[in-house]
């Protein structure tokens, strides 16, 4: 395991190459890698490794970051319409539709509040 002292020195050399990348991609129209790598006193081969060592440490902090992404399944019963509530007639268009993260949710007057609880809760979590 890493020392803090040597954690924090590796962060520190992260947000530098972070910057000096971000310098590289807004170089002059016209400029080639290469170019600006000779001109900031640094090869090639160091602008690259430095990339990639960022990437890497994107992706290793994304990865801690993702959530587990689980399938919840609803119970047939609660897909079944409560006693004393008719389904909405074919000529009442009269609806509640939600669009979220690419899914869209349509609740009529039918909708069971106990399914329509689980599923907003379900698209709480979706990123």
């Amino acid at each position: 395991m890493k020392s803090q002292t040597a954690l924090v020195a590796r962060s520190c050399r992260l947000n530098e190459w972070v910057q000096m990348i971000h310098d590289c991609k807004n170089r002059p129209a016209g400029m080639s890698v290469d170019e600006w790598c000779k001109l900031n006193s640094i090869t090639k081969a160091n602008y690259y490794y430095r990339m990639r060592q960022v990437r890497i440490a994107c992706l290793d902090a994304l990865q801690a970051e993702t959530l587990e992404h689980a399938v919840v399944p609803v119970p047939l019963a609660l897909m079944e319409e409560p006693a004393g509530i008719s389904p909405v007639s074919s000529n009442n268009n009269s609806c509640l539709e939600l669009y979220a993260h690419g899914v869209t949710l349509r609740v009529t007057e039918a909708t069971s509040e106990t399914l329509l609880t689980k599923v907003l809760g379900v698209l709480a979590h979706v990123e």
